[in-house]
């Protein structure tokens, strides 16, 4: 039972990961939603709100109720909804606060995309991040729940990468014991409200093994259950995670779009350094680094990483990168680069 005199995300240890178990759209789950957003002053920190149900202006709403009207020192609300209106913040209420959408008819990895780009766009900030998504309850009416759970390891995963509190909401009225019971597991702590004792908390033993659930998980793309008709995604050789986090960092994106428009062979380092920099300097969403910089980061991180991910071969003596086209990963980055580009 959680203590009156202490707010809750005190009371969860340093936890990367929350299931929030309580009824939707009450008291007691907005509260606890806008406390573990803000563990710090609210303007000392980054939020991102996942919403698959309420407008971007509701959940703007919810903040201004229950934190008051400072806002974080950056916030994006990424709207997820199936049938989406009134997506716009009101000018007047919208201070720095940003609405990032996902493709029409997007399905789970469309989404998992545009918030892993939203993370890793602020992977290097100084104020810590803290995400929320409203609810794990929408998405298994939407999508079976091999496919969340697998968008749930993922997310989960890449926030202890990059050092992010995030926590999913789940109304436990609306599943069977067996679902919740499965969910669990997932994350480093699970907080749930009963009505006699209020807010439970219990975090999941350091020594555990968080269960992996790739072997059920469903190739990339998949179909909602709302039988509308989508086109066979293609089948994809790296697991969700590692696209995930493959593309979670703004300049690495810039090289696979490169990457991907080019057909396969050997590129010398320095013509790709070239390639690279005029790309970011023509992008508008992009602050363009100098160029040895660029050759640094590229050689110390990014070449390295597609390597070791098999995107790549990449040859530090001769200097020169090779990639292998592969229809799964670019038929991502075509979804991702038009999110990001338009």
């Amino acid at each position: 039972m959680t203590h009156p005199s202490r707010a809750l995300s005190d009371q969860i240890g340093r936890s990367s990961s929350i299931l929030l178990l309580a009824p939707l759209h009450e008291s007691p789950d907005d509260g606890a939603c806008i406390d573990l957003l803000t563990p710090e002053p609210p303007g000392e920190a980054n939020v991102v709100s996942v919403t698959l149900s309420a407008s971007p202006a509701e959940r703007l709403s919810l903040w201004q109720r229950e934190a008051g009207s400072e806002l974080p020192t950056r916030a994006t609300i990424v709207d997820a909804r199936r049938n989406m209106t009134n997506r716009e913040l009101p000018t007047s209420e919208s201070g720095p606060i940003s609405v990032r959408g996902v493709p029409e008819n997007a399905n789970l990895y469309d989404i998992g995309l545009v918030i892993a780009g939203q993370l890793g766009a602020w992977k290097d900030t100084p104020e810590p991040t803290v995400m929320c998504l409203h609810s794990l309850t929408a998405l298994l009416a939407a999508y079976e729940p091999e496919q969340v759970i697998g968008l749930i390891t993922a997310l989960n995963d890449l926030c202890e990468r990059l050092g992010v509190t995030a926590h999913h909401h789940l109304d436990p009225d609306a599943h069977d014991e067996e679902t919740v019971a499965t969910l669990r597991p997932l994350y480093d702590a699970v907080v749930e409200h009963t009505p006699d004792d209020g807010w439970i908390p219990t975090e999941r033993e350091k020594t555990a093994t968080r269960p992996s659930f790739r072997s059920t998980v469903s190739p990339p793309g998949g179909t909602a259950k709302t039988g509308s008709d989508r086109p066979e995604t293609v089948p994809m050789r790296y697991s969700f995670e590692t696209v995930l986090d493959l593309l979670s960092c703004p300049n690495r994106r810039t090289l696979l779009y490169y990457l991907k428009s080019r057909p396969a062979g050997e590129i010398p380092l320095d013509r790709l350094v070239e390639d690279v920099c005029d790309i970011e300097r023509s992008l508008p969403v992009r602050e363009a680094s100098p160029r040895e910089e660029v050759r640094t980061e590229l050689v110390r991180q990014h070449l390295p990483k597609l390597h070791e991910a098999g995107v790549i071969q990449f040859d530090e003596g001769s200097e020169t990168v090779r990639y292998t086209p592969n229809e799964g990963l670019e038929s991502f980055l075509r979804y991702v680069e038009t999110i990001e580009l338009g």
